[in-house]
């Protein structure tokens, strides 16, 4: 009877994951289906909407929301068990990256405007309710894809929950793992360095209408780029140093959401950055130190989830 009760309650929080995602999910591609078919809902300015920039990371962006809600699906279903684990995790790491900073961010930043009567995101893009439908769908993304994602890692891979850093048999590759982790420690770590001192007022490679323009966004942006690489860097080095008698787990969620986050949001910006757009405003992203430093986040993201990746397929599969 136990564990029926206990099956019972983890298929209703499997269900309500699944629900909340679609909440999130749902709205968000209605609007960019209105967009891409050449609606202007919520569109402060429609001359962009014939923009082939804005089109293309509209296309992109419904992709993505596509495969987050065929991924919640998989996620709660046993089926999902059976799909190659690449198609699992690749998706779920960059979803993870991207919205668990959002879901800190989005509140936080609500707040402030709140607070202070300021806008959340300035410019005239899109009209305020899209912010507030958008962002709100992302939070709920957030929420309902780890919640679904830790049940069903929990069960495919029970080994990362209930074994310790320090356990394990010797690795084959350690050397090499133990060369490529610290060569991505030393990046994060610098990396890290430079976002905190934005953070903490440095004008450092920074142009002079973005220093003008400073605001709770940009302060609380860069402290959260400083803390996913700082994540990402002490994860790894505890998971590749295997002297740590925590669970593996810990060290293995900093490393995920850390290099899953240095990567998505890199990404996301040299997209935006390198597509001609209404979002590019020529801001952060047009600064070159700026520039540079999320190509090498980026980077440093990808080896340190690629190494991490390899070091726990190592202990799986021995």
């Amino acid at each position: 009877m136990t564990e029926a009760n206990d099956g019972t309650r983890a298929g209703a929080l499997q269900l309500t994951a699944a629900a909340t995602v679609v909440v999130g999910v749902l709205p968000y591609i209605v609007l960019k289906i209105i967009w891409l078919a050449g609606g202007t809902l919520g569109v402060e300015n429609p001359v962009v909407i014939e923009d082939g920039g804005f089109f293309a990371l509209n296309l992109l962006t419904f992709c993505m929301d596509l495969v987050a809600l065929l991924v919640a699906l998989a996620l709660v279903r046993p089926w999902g068990r059976r799909i190659p684990a690449g198609l699992i995790l690749l998706p779920m790491w960059v979803a993870t990256g991207l919205l668990v900073p959002i879901s800190i961010q989005a509140p936080l930043g609500a707040l402030a405007a709140v607070l202070s009567g300021a806008p959340v995101i300035p410019g005239n893009l899109v009209a305020g309710w899209v912010y507030l439908v958008v962002y709100t769908g992302f939070v709920c993304q957030g929420l309902g894809l780890t919640i679904a994602f830790i049940h069903h890692a929990r069960h495919r891979w029970p080994l990362v929950f209930a074994t310790r850093v320090e356990d394990g048999p010797p690795s084959p590759t350690r050397e090499l793992q133990v060369f490529v982790a610290r060569g991505t420690v030393l990046v994060a770590g610098i990396l890290a360095i430079l976002n905190l001192s934005w953070v903490l007022g440095s004008p450092l490679g920074l142009p002079a209408d973005v220093i003008a323009g400073r605001s709770f966004m940009f302060y609380l942006g860069y402290g959260v780029n400083a803390a996913v690489a700082i994540a990402a860097a002490a994860g790894l080095s505890i998971i590749i140093g295997r002297r740590s008698g925590r669970p593996l787990w810990v060290p293995v969620t900093l490393a995920w959401i850390g290099s899953g986050a240095m990567f998505g949001w890199s990404m996301w910006l040299m997209l935006v950055v390198l597509t001609p757009n209404g979002f590019d405003t020529g801001g952060l992203g047009s600064a070159g130190v700026v520039s540079l430093v999320s190509l090498f986040t980026l980077l440093t993201g990808l080896v340190a989830g690629l190494t991490g990746a390899f070091a726990l397929a190592e202990r799986v599969r021995s």
